[in-house]
């Protein structure tokens, strides 16, 4: 598969949408990276696990890039906390300028 994004390009991140729903199947997230919290990445959440402990429910997701045989994800560094998880990408402003996508 052909990636979302390539170096260079902007991406919109909806912050606030996590708080009104949660993450699903399919969608492009920006996340902390798990092994280095400075660095942000962007990946496809391609499943969805909960866990309860102590009455307290926790999601993880498992996460992979759209080029999978050069992406650092969740076959890298296993399932992300959801208080990882920073945002819904929405828009992806590709270069050269003026060359748009939209995400759905």
């Amino acid at each position: 598969m052909d990636p979302s994004c390539r170096e260079g390009d902007f991406v919109l991140v909806n912050k606030i949408s996590y708080l009104f729903s949660r993450p699903t199947v399919g969608q492009l997230v920006v996340l902390k990276d798990p092994r280095d919290f400075s660095c942000l990445v962007l990946k496809r959440i391609t499943a969805v696990k909960d866990s309860v402990k102590d009455s307290i429910k926790d999601s993880f997701f498992w996460v992979e890039g759209d080029n999978k045989e050069r992406s650092a994800d969740s076959r890298n560094f296993g399932w992300v906390p959801q208080n990882l998880l920073l945002g819904r990408a929405r828009l992806i402003h590709k270069t050269p300028p003026l060359a748009y996508g939209i995400l759905s």
